[in-house]
């Protein structure tokens, strides 16, 4: 049995070409079955992948036992001579301040953390199995979606990768019986206190009893379906956009004629790709901004409606317009010295420190803590807001910072006014996420600073 989940899971790597030779893995590892189950599985095979591996733990500070947790993976880890990466934070602290719920909260802190970790030809590899992808389809399809929340987990999203979406929970367990791979549980998972619980210990066995028995399987098999649809419906949309839009500085212009004469279902589709064009992500944005925007077309010339993220719809004559209102940002630049400083511009209070080698534990270290070499610095630190001409380093050569906010996915409205360590017009650490490579502490290094992001204003 544990060899035909092997064989399963190197068939799905291959199909969808998740790992190449030589990749760095940095797997995400929870403590709990699923995950403990990738590590060992990536252990035991990584000289056939031909991969390194690293591990990175989040410990959410929700739960006492999670301390037992991240003993068994760091013990682990050790036993199989893998380097561990503890990344300790306060989620319910950070959910309240953020106001935001404690699974979104939580979510960002792991990939950030992954991220932060992150070298040329690496990958992040999270545990999600064909259990997983079930109940998203359904919390998405409960919520309301399109084809491509249907879609569910993606097999690889960037540099992150999900190498066991086909295998099922049962399987998992199955392996970890086999091999007696340690793991632990986490009680929350066994109460009906969020939605994806809910589904996981009420919807699910229920439908396997009374309706389907390989429920979770049909919906894992048909989520590749969806994908395929979405695939096309999206290279379909892109060419009628070509034919419907043009694109201007601070505007997207549609010829409502020509999109009168598609299938309404194509022309919230192409409202849909005007706007993330225009404001770079359709978060905050529904069906019922789509039906205002369908509504104006029949409207008088000069009628306007008011969307969100600043975006206004106007209908000029036989146009259609789409503009977003340029947020006012706040430029500052402020020379950074040795010692604790309130910075009011970025809201923030920074420490910096020089520290020994020997201090710095790795493992402990957090997205608001970082050490560097202070050998390196050239024209003083300051902090401040991006620049024109900021490159910073990452291991495989210099990148413009504006390209490095589009890889990453950093949404436009914050890009102006994200705070930065600075060398001049070299970026040495994008406050919660990048650090330049070039500073980074090595054998040569005799002095270390410390800078560590006390707390926000």
């Amino acid at each position: 049995m544990a060899e035909q989940i092997h064989k399963k899971i190197k068939r799905f790597i291959e199909k969808n070409q998740l790992i190449e030779q030589g990749n760095e893995l940095i797997l995400g590892i929870s403590g709990g079955m699923d995950s403990m189950m990738l590590l060992h599985y990536f252990y035991t095979y990584k000289e056939e992948y031909q991969v390194s591996l690293k591990v990175a733990h989040v410990h959410h500070g929700i739960r006492e036992s999670a301390d037992l947790d991240a003993a068994l993976v760091e013990e682990t880890c050790k036993a199989y001579h893998i380097p561990f990466y503890r990344h300790n934070c306060n989620i319910k602290a950070l959910a309240k301040q953020k106001k935001c719920s404690e699974e979104e909260i939580g979510r960002e802190e792991r990939y950030n953390f992954f991220i932060s970790l992150l070298n040329p030809g690496a990958k992040i590899v999270t545990a999600h199995n064909m259990n997983d992808q079930a109940e998203t389809m359904m919390m998405r399809f409960f919520r309301g979606t399109d084809i491509k929340g249907l879609g569910g987990i993606l097999p690889k999203r960037e540099q992150i990768i999900r190498p066991l979406l086909d295998v099922t929970r049962k399987e998992i367990e199955s392996y970890c019986k086999v091999y007696q791979v340690p793991f632990r549980h986490d009680e929350t998972n066994f109460m009906p206190i969020y939605t994806r619980n809910k589904i996981r210990l009420e919807c699910t066995p229920y439908i396997e009893s009374a309706i389907n028995p390989s429920f979770v399987k049909v919906l894992g098999e048909h989520s590749q379906l969806y994908r395929e649809e979405e695939d096309f419906l999206e290279g379909y949309t892109k060419s009628l956009f070509e034919l419907v839009a043009s694109q201007q500085e601070t505007a997207i212009v549609l010829d409502e004629k020509l999109l009168k004469s598609y299938h309404p279902y194509m022309q919230k589709r192409l409202f849909f790709m005007a706007i993330e064009k225009l404001t770079g992500s359709l978060k905050d944005f529904s069906s019922k901004h789509l039906e205002s925007a369908l509504a104006l077309m029949e409207g008088q010339s000069g009628k306007e409606i008011h969307l969100p993220k600043q975006v206004t719809l106007r209908k000029i004559y036989d146009q259609l317009i789409l503009t977003k209102e340029k947020l006012s940002s706040l430029s500052y630049a402020i020379p950074l010295s040795l010692g604790t400083q309130e910075i009011k511009e970025a809201g923030l209070v920074l420490s910096l420190k020089l520290v020994s080698k020997e201090a710095i534990h790795q493992k402990s270290e957090n997205l608001y803590t970082k050490y560097i070499d202070y050998g390196r610095i050239k024209n003083g630190l300051q902090i401040r807001t991006r620049q024109p001409e900021d490159y910073i380093s990452l291991g495989a050569g210099t990148k413009k910072l504006k390209k490095l906010f589009i890889d990453d996915k950093i949404s436009k409205d914050v890009r102006d006014s994200l705070p930065l360590i600075a060398d001049g017009d070299e970026i040495i650490w994008v406050i919660g996420s990048r650090l330049n490579t070039d500073y980074y502490v090595t054998q040569e290094t005799t002095k270390v600073l410390e800078i560590q992001m006390m707390n926000e204003r």
